[in-house]
């Protein structure tokens, strides 16, 4: 990959627009999981960190804009998990339509079932079909929206699971198979039991992975194989929807932990740096989407951002760079140049130069070659190009906002790849 231009990086693919699906991988999901301070179980309306009974539609839309635009220029998603219950598509529903609606300005959103406490079936059969009807006539025919029917379905078997999915597929025809997300068995531990089924081929399948659920697991390639054997022969259709660890400080079992160091690759490093490291290394093997556990949940020690401050006046902060780092490596195509800082290092041959603000194409030997160079937003928009000639030039984005940008390189007219750049303030 060192040796010609044409072999540039592998496309980071921040573009939001949604392309022609096929089961290979599934890394187009780069996510984290927004969540409710008091967790996502709950009979009543859902209230996201930073969402109170007090707000409406349009607050939510600034509260959305916030939160969801921090999570692209901070942390590069392109994607996030949103809960949904019964109350919160009725009585919030007013609200909680605001939420969604600017997340999927900014990417792929992911709906997903909640029930009122773990191990708990939906209260009333009907309320729990009205929801779903209710979400899919208005969001269905957004490519960008995709439905998780339900959220770790461990009250069932794998019969009367699969049966419920299958009814779901049935009463929602229109729905595109390929945009819905089915848990394994469990608490989406079994993907290969759903995956198996022949009805779910075109289904997209979950899987979820917590330090909690193996004890006897204690090095990072255990933890590897951990994660394969819940999902088995299905990584090429399988997302994980739900994965995390500890990014402040925090208690387990009467131990108190500080802040990981998730760039620890010690024998003596603890077992939740090994489980992250673990998980990220077979998410990146597989090129497996994921969302990570939680992006942004208040007062929970696994969240990867700290939020401060209220409505327009909400600022994200990272809450441990190293785990950022290795969220980061998991999403496969972000690797390249990814530091302890959650920044972005010089990669090869496209360079973006952080202090100065610049970017600048190196080739490597190459003579009277010419670069062209894009810069656009995560969600398409072009915001700036220019030709470089030869090894000499450089693009000045000092005048662009702060955030993340995905940087297009063209030599002699011939795609060359692409890179996804940080601006600082």
């Amino acid at each position: 990959m060192r040796t010609k231009a044409r072999s540039l990086l592998l496309s980071l693919g921040l573009t939001l627009f949604a392309a022609s699906f096929s089961h290979a991988t599934t890394n187009q999901f780069r996510g984290v999981n927004w969540a409710d301070p008091r967790d996502n179980f709950q009979t009543g309306v859902i209230y996201l960190s930073g969402l109170t009974s007090s707000d409406n539609n349009a607050s939510a839309k600034i509260v959305a804009e916030r939160v969801v635009g921090q999570f692209v220029s901070k942390l590069g998603t392109n994607s996030v998990r949103l809960p949904i219950n019964e109350a919160t598509a009725s009585t919030g529903w007013n609200m909680y339509t605001g939420v969604i609606d600017v997340a999927l300005t900014k990417g792929r959103v992911i709906l997903c079932y909640w029930g009122p406490a773990h191990g708990a079936a939906p209260p009333n059969m009907t309320s729990w079909w009205t929801m779903w009807s209710t979400v899919v006539a208005k969001y269905g025919t957004n490519k960008n929206f995709y439905i998780e029917i339900y959220n770790e379905p461990n009250m069932y078997n794998k019969t009367t699971l699969s049966n419920l999915y299958a009814e779901w597929l049935q009463k929602f025809p229109s729905f595109p198979q390929e945009r819905i997300i089915l848990d394994g068995t469990g608490m989406a531990q079994n993907v290969p039991e759903i995956g198996s089924d022949s009805r779910f081929n075109k289904c997209l399948l979950a899987v979820h992975d917590y330090s909690m659920w193996s004890a006897e697991t204690n090095t990072e390639a255990q933890w590897s194989a951990h994660l394969r054997s819940e999902v088995g022969s299905y990584s090429d259709r399988t997302v994980a929807t739900e994965w995390g660890g500890p990014m402040s400080t925090g208690s387990k079992n009467g131990i108190t932990y500080q802040p990981q160091d998730y760039a620890n690759t010690s024998a003596s490093a603890s077992y939740f740096v090994k489980y992250i490291r673990g998980m990220t290394e077979q998410l990146r093997t597989w090129k497996m989407g994921s969302f990570y556990w939680a992006g942004l949940k208040d007062n929970d020690w696994y969240s990867l951002m700290k939020k401060t401050g209220t409505g327009a006046n909400i600022d994200l902060t990272v809450a441990n760079p190293s785990g950022l780092a290795r969220v980061q490596y998991s999403w496969f195509d972000t690797l390249s140049g990814v530091d302890r800082s959650g920044s972005l290092v010089k990669p090869p041959l496209l360079v973006y130069d952080g202090a100065r603000k610049v970017l600048r194409v190196e080739f490597d030997g190459a003579t009277n070659a010419r670069a062209s160079v894009r810069v656009s937003r995560p969600d398409g928009e072009l915001v700036q190009s220019g030709l470089v000639a030869d090894h000499a030039g450089s693009i000045d984005v000092s005048d662009l906002p702060a955030g993340m940008y995905l940087a297009n390189l063209e030599i002699d007219g011939k795609s060359a790849g692409s890179e996804k750049i940080l601006i600082g303030k």
